[in-house]
C-alpha cells in the first residue's frame, strides 16, 4: 500500500542520513541518538503494520470469495469460515492492543469473638482495597504489575518484566513471587495459611528468576536482593517480611534492626498424572539468604526448607506441606534472639526465629449449572500448625472453614477463623504468658470482590 511505501521510504532515508553524518561533536552525538532511536521505532511499526496489513487481506478475500457465490445461492458464510473470521479480527486486534489493564474492588466484614463489643456492634465492615493490574506481552516481552491502594495504606503487590527464551525457559526481573512451597498459595481462604505469617506463603520480592517448564516437570531458580520496597523499616507493605523496626509493632516487635538480603531459592516440582483420576503434584523448595544488622552492622543470615503435595482429584484438591525454618540474625544486646520481627499491612509482629510448619488443606468444588447467577461453591478446610523451637514459645495453631462463592466477576470469601496464638486473632506467637493466649478465638470473615 502507498502508507507503507511512505512509510518504508521515511525509514530509510533517516537511516541514510545518519550514516552519512556521523556523531561528530556531544551535540550531533545526541541528535544521531535521537534519529536512531527514531529509526527503530519507525522499523517496529513497519513489521507491525506489515503483519496487520497480511491479517487484513486474509480478511478480504474470505469476505470477497463469498460475495462471489450463485446469485441463486443465499450468501451464508459457514460455520469454519465464521470461525476464520473471528479468529483474523481477534489477531489484529490483539497485535492492536497487547496489554491488558485490570482490577478489582473488595469490601470486607468482620466478627470477632474477643472484641468487647461484639454483643453491641455486631462487627466491623469497610472497604477492603481497590487494585489496579497491568499484564500483557509484546512479542517476547512480558509484563506484569499491580499497584494497590487500602483504606490505610498504598502499596505495590508485584511488578516485573520478563522474556520467554524458548517454549521452556522464562526469565522475569523485578518484584515476583518468591518460588517456596506450594504455589501460588498454601490455602484456599481468604485469610491464607499461618506459613503467610512468617513469610513462606505468597511472598515478593526483588530481584531475578528463571522459570522452566517442560512436560510435568517445572524449576524455579531465583536471586532477590532484597525485599520488594527496599525499606526494611516500613511495614506498609503486602508481602510479609523481616521487619528492621517495631514501628506499628505489638505482641512481640523489637527494634532489632535486621533485613532481608542477598536470597537464593530454588524449587523442583514434579506432576503426576493419573489420567481420569487427576493428577498429583510433588515437589521440594530451598531458600537461604542473608540478615544485615543496621544496629550491629553484621550479617547473619536465615534458610528454609518445604516438600509438598498438591493434589487435584475431580473436584477435590488437597494441598500438603511440611516446612522448616530458621533466622539467625547478629542482634544488638538486649534483644531475644530466639525472636523474628516481621511486618505488613503497617503492622509489625515477633515470631520464632526458628519453627517447623505442618500445612493439611482439603477442598472440594461443586458446579452450580442450575443456578444462573452462581457458577461454583468450593468448600474447604485449611489447617496450619507451626511448632516453634524455643521451649518458651507457645505451640500455634489455625483451622479457616469456609467456602468461596464464585459469580462471574463476583467472589464471595466466607470463612470461619478458628486458631490459638496466632496474630491477628487476639494471639501472640512468641510469649507464652500473655493472658489471650493459650485459648481459642474465632473469626468470622466475609470478603467480597469485584474482578475485571
Amino acid at each position: 500500500m502507498k502508507w507503507m511505501k511512505n512509510l518504508l521510504g521515511a525509514c530509510g532515508l533517516l537511516a541514510m542520513l545518519t550514516v552519512l553524518a556521523g556523531p561528530a561533536t556531544a551535540v550531533e552525538q545526541a541528535d544521531y541518538d535521537a534519529l536512531l532511536n527514531e529509526v527503530r521505532q519507525l522499523r517496529t511499526q513497519v513489521q507491525q503494520m506489515a503483519t496487520m496489513e497480511q491479517r487484513l487481506q486474509q480478511l478480504e478475500t474470505l469476505l470477497t470469495s463469498q460475495q462471489q457465490a450463485p446469485a441463486a445461492t443465499p450468501v451464508v458464510a459457514s460455520e469454519e469460515s465464521k470461525a476464520t473470521v473471528k479468529e483474523v479480527v481477534e489477531e489484529v486486534f490483539s497485535e492492536k492492543q497487547p496489554i491488558h489493564f485490570g482490577g478489582a474492588m473488595r469490601i470486607n466484614y468482620g466478627y470477632k469473638d474477643w472484641d468487647e463489643t461484639r454483643d453491641e456492634k455486631y462487627g466491623d465492615a469497610g472497604f477492603d482495597v481497590f487494585r489496579i493490574n497491568a499484564d500483557g506481552a509484546i512479542n517476547d516481552w512480558i509484563l506484569s504489575a499491580e499497584y494497590r491502594f487500602y483504606s490505610y495504606m498504598n502499596t505495590v503487590h508485584h511488578g516485573y518484566v520478563g522474556y520467554n527464551v524458548n517454549d521452556q525457559w522464562q526469565i522475569q526481573a523485578g518484584i515476583h513471587q518468591v518460588p517456596f512451597g506450594l504455589q501460588p498459595y498454601a490455602s484456599h481462604n481468604f485469610w491464607f495459611s499461618g506459613a503467610y505469617y512468617v513469610g513462606l506463603e505468597d511472598d515478593y520480592d526483588m530481584g531475578v528468576k528463571a522459570l522452566y517448564s517442560d512436560g510435568p516437570l517445572s524449576l524455579a531458580l531465583a536471586f532477590y536482593k532484597n525485599d520488594e520496597l527496599a525499606s526494611a523499616s516500613s511495614a506498609d507493605r503486602y508481602s510479609i517480611d523481616v521487619n528492621s523496626s517495631a514501628t506499628g509493632g505489638y505482641a512481640g516487635a523489637q527494634d532489632a534492626g535486621n533485613e532481608e538480603t542477598n536470597q537464593f531459592n530454588a524449587r523442583l516440582a514434579y506432576n503426576f498424572d493419573h489420567g481420569d483420576a487427576g493428577n498429583t503434584e510433588l515437589g521440594v523448595s530451598g531458600q537461604w539468604g542473608q540478615l544485615y544488622n543496621n544496629n550491629t552492622d553484621d550479617t547473619g543470615d536465615h534458610w528454609a526448607g518445604a516438600i509438598h503435595l498438591n493434589g487435584n482429584y475431580g473436584p477435590v484438591n488437597v494441598q500438603l506441606e511440611y516446612a522448616s525454618y530458621e533466622y539467625d540474625p547478629e542482634n544488638p544486646l538486649g534483644m531475644d534472639d530466639d525472636i523474628i520481627t516481621m511486618g505488613a499491612f503497617t503492622y509489625s509482629w515477633g515470631a520464632p526465629a526458628q519453627a517447623d510448619i505442618y500445612i493439611a488443606n482439603v477442598a472440594y468444588t461443586i458446579p452450580t449449572d442450575s443456578l444462573a447467577w452462581l457458577d461454583s461453591i468450593t468448600f474447604y478446610s485449611d489447617n496450619t500448625f507451626i511448632d516453634p523451637d524455643a521451649g518458651d514459645q507457645p505451640d500455634i495453631w489455625q483451622n479457616v472453614v469456609g467456602a468461596l462463592f464464585a459469580s462471574g466477576p463476583v467472589y464471595t470469601y466466607l470463612d470461619v477463623i478458628s486458631g490459638e496464638n496466632m496474630i491477628f486473632s487476639a494471639g501472640n506467637m512468641v510469649d507464652e504468658t500473655v493472658s489471650s493466649n493459650n485459648e481459642r478465638t474465632t473469626r468470622v470473615n466475609l470478603n467480597i470482590g469485584y474482578y475485571w
